[in-house]
């Protein structure tokens, strides 16, 4: 084992888009902030704070050895089931789920991490029982675990998340070299136990419902943020979607902010930020020391582009709402930290590959 650099190009990539969240979170969300009687900088000091811990989250990943982590992974697995049956139960009751247990004061959302420790617990078993892997004890084994975690994510009400979670599960069986027949049994599953979940929950139901037959509200005035804006957009600071027209255009909606102010061009040089970030995750997991190093880091990389696609899916309409942030930009929260969190393992591999 040979020991780099850390990789500064992907996490000089990271800095810049948490910086470009940072302005657009403020650009988005002053108005509200005075609507409800507060300071213009509201919203702007609350990011900041949340950026500051997932910061710290950042510096987890980096320092903490990820052979620590892998050999915490039962314990790790029993503190999520208890923590994620625990916000079932007893979980803080907001925008009509249980999705955050209220610990000191601070809603702690577990489910965010439940796909990096998805991502550790595949790249284990892949990498630790390659032959075990490929039969159909070893499939029942996996989809066991994994699906009791997604269900019990799912169950919060967090369909959203338990679609991440399991796209990454199916990514995950791919780097893995998976047989096709396990891939189309658990996309088939996977199909399955989402269409049970939007049967079961009425919200999810008129998501899809709406979706199909026509675009919500948000939808619609995401897509006249995005058509106004342009091929150079209106400026940063002039949008006029943020004037409380399109609900959780700080959060949900950032993309649709960042393309009426900065325009088609603005868009185009937001993905290239983020195909930068996952061609560079590809790059590392290519030179990675060993089998696990490798599949983590495919495994935390896309999850990052999937969560990305998906936000941007449901600006443009492609995709029914599903309250899942833009990966670095959108208001901070737990989604920050896990996404940092990730990051911070990804470069701390790219210390340790072969070079």
């Amino acid at each position: 084992m040979l020991h780099g650099k850390t990789d500064r190009i992907l996490l000089l990539l990271v800095i810049c888009l948490v910086v470009l969240g940072i302005i657009f979170v403020f650009s988005s969300s002053y108005y509200r902030a005075l609507r409800q009687g507060e300071n213009s900088t509201y919203y702007l000091m609350a990011h900041l704070r949340r950026v500051l811990v997932a910061v710290g989250f950042f510096l987890l990943g980096l320092l903490i050895p990820y052979e620590t982590i892998r050999r915490m992974l039962l314990p790790l697995l029993v503190l999520i089931l208890l923590s994620l049956l625990m916000t079932v139960f007893a979980g803080r009751f907001q925008f009509g789920a249980k999705r955050s247990l209220l610990i000191a004061s601070v809603g702690l959302q577990v489910s965010e991490f439940v796909r990096i420790w998805l991502v550790f617990f595949l790249a284990n078993f892949f990498s630790a029982h390659p032959m075990t892997a490929s039969t159909h004890r070893g499939l029942a084994t996996i989809l066991g675990i994994s699906f009791v975690i997604i269900i019990l994510v799912a169950i919060q009400p967090s369909i959203s998340m338990a679609f991440i979670c399991l796209a990454t599960l199916v990514a995950m069986l791919i780097y893995g070299c998976a047989k096709l027949k396990f891939l189309l049994v658990t996309s088939t599953v996977s199909a399955a136990i989402l269409g049970i979940f939007i049967r079961i929950f009425p919200h999810a139901q008129h998501r899809i419902a709406t979706f199909v037959s026509e675009p919500t509200y948000q939808v619609r005035q995401s897509l006249i943020a995005i058509g106004s804006g342009g091929l150079f957009g209106k400026g940063p600071g002039a949008g006029l979607q943020k004037f409380l027209f399109l609900p959780g255009i700080h959060n949900d909606f950032i993309f649709a902010h960042i393309a009426e102010e900065l325009g088609f061009i603005g868009c185009i040089v937001v993905f290239v930020f983020y195909w930068q970030i996952y061609l560079r995750g590809l790059s590392i997991a290519g030179n990675a020391d060993d089998e696990f190093a490798r599949l983590m880091v495919l495994g935390l990389n896309a999850s990052l582009f999937i969560i990305f696609l998906v936000h941007v899916g449901v600006s443009v309409g492609l995709l029914p709402p599903t309250g899942i942030p833009l990966p670095f930009i959108s208001f901070g929260g737990w989604s920050l930290a896990a996404n940092l969190f990730a990051v911070g393992i990804i470069l701390q591999a790219s210390r340790r590959r072969n070079l």
